[in-house]
């Protein structure tokens, strides 16, 4: 497992299929391989992904290859603890579902993996300001939900925690559009970012959906919910009743119940 570098993956990215497929038992559609490709060679990514077509299954499997593969830092952060953790605990699963590489792990606990080689996984919430996560540093950020998350929390608390690793801190942005926030931007302003977009056609091509709950849904939602959730498409301006500011300013982010 030790023989495999971060450089050969990258040189060859068939390597990493192929780690993946025999450790994890993990055989990525087309779209998640180009995702996996772009993070293993780029520092900054944004996935545009309609809902359930598989970002976080995909993140997990990069974040745990990682790990593996060099002493890494990885930081997840959503906009709730309960957000966060729902990503954490796919990457739990996964390791803990080969034995061989759940032997890494030096310690578990609810919001944070340890490798024996130094590696660490971390959830973390960023409530309505950032404040309780200031200070930490990664290699790698992980903004799931990046489509609802803050700009101010973003550029003032979570990309500084990569500021120390100079060209080779990555920043990963995935979500389902809503707001032309950071995440438009990223996907659409920002040349530094590879752009993978997944709509639900291509999660109805490899069968991730079926083509009747596609139909199901365009009749149960709103033009505007199907857009945003199984297009991939961030809401136009001309299309809302409300000024986006405006609903920013009347939104606030908290639990529902409480996190255990």
């Amino acid at each position: 497992m030790n023989a495999l570098t971060l450089e050969q993956v990258k040189e060859d990215s068939s390597l990493m299929i192929d780690f993946i497929n025999f450790f994890f038992n993990f055989f990525p559609y087309d779209y998640q391989t180009r995702f996996l490709e772009a993070c293993i060679t780029q520092t900054r990514v944004a996935g545009k992904w309609s809902r359930q077509s598989g970002k976080s299954q995909t993140v997990s499997v990069y974040t745990t290859l990682r790990c593996i593969l060099e002493p890494t830092t990885v930081i997840i952060v959503a906009p709730t603890q309960n957000q966060s953790t729902e990503m954490f605990n796919k990457i739990r699963d996964l390791i803990n579902s080969n034995p061989d590489v759940a032997a890494l792990i030096d310690k578990q606990t609810q919001t944070e993996l340890k490798f024996k080689n130094g590696s660490r996984i971390i959830s973390l919430p960023c409530g309505p300001e950032g404040r309780t996560i200031r200070g930490y540093t990664c290699d790698i950020l992980i903004i799931e939900e990046a489509g609802v998350m803050d700009d101010d929390i973003v550029n003032s608390v979570l990309v500084p925690m990569i500021a120390s690793k100079g060209d080779k801190g990555q920043i990963i942005k995935i979500g389902t559009p809503l707001l032309r926030n950071h995440f438009y931007r990223s996907c659409f302003e920002d040349p530094r970012y590879t752009v993978i977009n997944v709509v639900w056609q291509d999660g109805v091509r490899v069968g991730q959906y079926d083509a009747q709950f596609i139909e199901e849904q365009k009749a149960e939602l709103t033009d505007i919910q199907f857009k945003t959730e199984y297009e991939a498409d961030f809401i136009d301006a001309g299309m809302m009743f409300f000024p986006s500011q405006l609903l920013k300013e009347c939104s606030l982010v908290y639990n529902m119940m409480p996190e255990f």
